[in-house]
């Protein structure tokens, strides 16, 4: 894999961390957090070697509301 598209929403006006790993290493650059206003966040994050990719979400302020995520993987093309 290349690397992964990772889109991100929620609703019900609290507050998300994202935190992302590629192989158990943490990719800092790719963190980020939003307000659960149905806004999306999106992040391409590059995978420098083979291994799983992870998140992790955590929420403050309300928990009503509903949330959904999406990827999708670049993978190289063999010939």
């Amino acid at each position: 894999m290349l690397s992964l598209t990772f889109a991100f929403t929620c609703t019900g006006k609290g507050k998300v961390t994202l935190k992302f790993s590629v192989a158990g290493k943490e990719m800092p650059k790719a963190a980020g957090t939003q307000v659960c206003d149905g806004s999306i966040f999106q992040r391409s994050i590059d995978v420098p070697k083979p291994g799983p990719v992870g998140f992790e979400a955590t929420v403050s302020g309300s928990v009503n509301g509903d949330f959904a995520y999406a990827y999708y993987a670049e993978k190289k093309q063999l010939p």
